[in-house]
């Protein structure tokens, strides 16, 4: 009896969540690898949801959360969200048709009791549901759905990772206005790309670049790889190679190190304009972790570009302070900002 009540309860919020199909704010429909969310407007909640879903979206779910605890034996309308995480890597059906699916759990205090939701996002263009389920019924809606049974497997293999301590998260607060420009993702590695509204990959002033590259068995790849784009850059822009400096390693302090390093090129070969970038490379655990934020300026002799180049620099600066990885088995309070992968 009790696990058809828990049923009726998801199928209900399944219409609650969406109840005619259509856009989700925010959403992006992508190839595999690719991120679906966008960094949100407003924060509404804490955690992933609240850095990488649109107040509309995290509103809609809220929504959903709300309503379903107004419906429960106990109703109850002090509910609060406390926490929200990107709860299995991203998936992507393409036949027939291209649909994006996504999975978040967000964590609720409702009248003084802890519990969980799962967050179905399906991403299909002009067709898109949000499906929203206590943790506790959700199974038989996962019966019902192939790809929510596939996520959910997902889930439980990343908590098993994650309790291992091999895995990191890495905070990255974007901007405001700054959207994905582009995203890959092979045995490799995996980058993505972002830039401001209205910009593209091709034609951008501004450009935040991540990038997760596998780790090498013995430390000092992040200095390695700084030092060899130093040369690169020297080589192509006929400048001298310029320094890197280690960092405090923090939470990462047992796998590896932290450097960073900054980037000139006064003209870009065939180009009118210069090139400066801030790179900062972190060695995990399982990645090695390199992010830059990068900027474009009219192009000029290396003296004046360096000294238009003093404010963006800074900018980049600090926003590179803040990109950090923590170990989510032990302590997320430095990632409220969770980078979606």
């Amino acid at each position: 009896m009790r696990r058809r009540f828990a049923t009726l309860l998801v199928l209900g919020l399944t219409s609650a969540g969406a109840a005619e199909p259509g856009p989700i704010p925010g959403e992006i429909v992508t190839r595999i690898g690719q991120v679906a969310a966008i960094p949100a407007d407003e924060r509404l909640v804490p955690g992933h949801a609240g850095a990488w879903r649109m107040a509309a979206a995290q509103r809609q779910v809220l929504d959903s959360i709300k309503a379903h605890e107004a419906r429960a034996a106990k109703p109850c309308q002090d509910v609060r969200v406390t926490d929200s995480v990107q709860a299995a890597p991203d998936l992507l059906e393409t036949r027939p048709r291209a649909v994006h699916h996504a999975l978040e759990h967000w964590t609720v205090q409702a009248c003084g009791a802890a519990r969980q939701y799962e967050v179905w996002y399906r991403f299909e263009k002009d067709k898109s549901r949000v499906l929203v389920a206590d943790s506790a019924g959700a199974d038989f809606q996962a019966e019902l759905d192939p790809p929510y049974r596939r996520l959910r497997e997902l889930a439980a293999a990343r908590r098993q990772e994650e309790a291992g301590g091999g895995v990191r998260w890495l905070n990255l607060p974007l901007p405001p206005d700054t959207l994905p420009a582009a995203n890959e993702s092979s045995p490799r590695g995996w980058s993505a790309d972002f830039v401001p509204l209205g910009e593209t990959l091709r034609d951008w002033t501004q450009l935040v670049s991540v990038q997760g590259l596998p780790r090498s068995k013995s430390s000092g790849q992040a200095l390695l790889l700084l030092e060899g784009m130093q040369r690169s850059r020297a080589s192509r822009c006929g400048v001298p190679a310029g320094a890197v400096s280690l960092l405090p390693p923090g939470s990462n302090a047992p796998y590896g190190v932290v450097a960073q390093t900054f980037l000139v090129c006064p003209r870009v070969l065939d180009t009118n304009y210069a090139e400066l970038a801030v790179v900062k490379a972190i060695e995990g655990p399982d990645w090695l972790y390199v992010v830059q934020r990068a900027w474009r300026l009219p192009a000029g002799e290396i003296d004046a570009v360096l000294a238009a180049a003093q404010e963006p620099r800074l900018a980049a600066e600090a926003f590179l302070d803040a990109v950090r990885l923590c170990d989510p088995a032990r302590d997320r309070q430095a990632c409220p900002s969770p980078f979606p992968r």
